[in-house]
């Protein structure tokens, strides 16, 4: 990973964080990693091993490959998703959800 592509990454996770409302130290405890650390994970000069990218995307609530690369593929599907779900009558809605719950496995359906 490149110097720039880790203060990118870092620019990703530092704007999260304050979206959270959370200092370095709150998010560094949140995430059981040294604050000294993630500290120099959001100004780009450590990199992260596979643990701590997890933890931290946890945390913060953003996928891992948002965190690394900067995009989000999931987001133009749910935008699809959404236009599909838009047209339905209530009757489909809930029977869109029941196929979705039994999709993902949900016992709760």
């Amino acid at each position: 990973m490149t110097k720039q592509e880790r203060v990118a990454v870092g620019q990703r996770l530092r704007q999260q964080r304050n979206r959270l409302g959370l200092t370095r130290e709150q998010f560094a405890e949140l995430a059981d990693i040294g604050s000294g650390y993630y500290g120099q994970i959001e100004v780009g000069t450590s990199q992260m091993s596979i643990d701590t990218l997890m933890k931290v995307a946890r945390t913060s609530r953003l996928s891992m490959e948002y965190i690394l690369l900067g995009e989000e593929h999931g987001e133009a599907d749910l935008t699809s998703l959404q236009a599909l779900l838009a047209r339905c009558t209530p009757r489909e809605l809930r029977l869109a959800e029941k196929v979705l719950q039994l999709f993902l496995l949900r016992g709760d359906v």
